[in-house]
C-alpha cells in the first residue's frame, strides 16, 4: 500500500511539474526598466529602456506621450507574440 501512494504522488509530482514547464514555453518575454532619455533625444523621440533596449516612438504619438510621463521610472514591458496572422498594411 505504501508503495502503491509513493507511485501516485511521484506520478502527481511528475504531471505538475511538466504542466508548469508547459505554462512557462510561451514565446514572450518581459523586462523591468528604467526609461530615460537625455533633453535633445526626446525632441527626436529616442528613450533608452534599461541596458538592453532603445526603442523611438513619433512625437505626439500615445507612445510617446507614455514614455515622455515615465521618463527616470520604471516599468514593465511585455513583448509576445500577437495571435494569428495579419497582413501588413502601409499607412500614409
Amino acid at each position: 500500500m505504501r508503495k502503491l501512494l509513493a507511485a501516485w504522488i511521484t506520478l502527481a509530482l511528475l504531471l505538475f511539474a511538466l504542466s508548469e514547464g508547459r505554462a512557462n514555453d510561451r514565446d514572450e518575454t518581459v523586462m523591468t526598466v528604467q526609461v530615460s532619455a537625455a533633453d535633445h533625444e526626446i525632441l527626436e523621440g529616442y528613450f533608452t529602456l534599461g541596458d538592453g533596449a532603445t526603442v523611438i516612438a513619433k512625437p505626439g504619438s500615445p507612445l510617446f506621450a507614455f514614455l515622455s510621463r515615465q521618463r527616470g521610472r520604471k516599468v514593465k514591458v511585455v513583448l509576445t507574440e500577437a495571435a494569428g496572422a495579419e497582413l501588413s498594411r502601409l499607412e500614409r
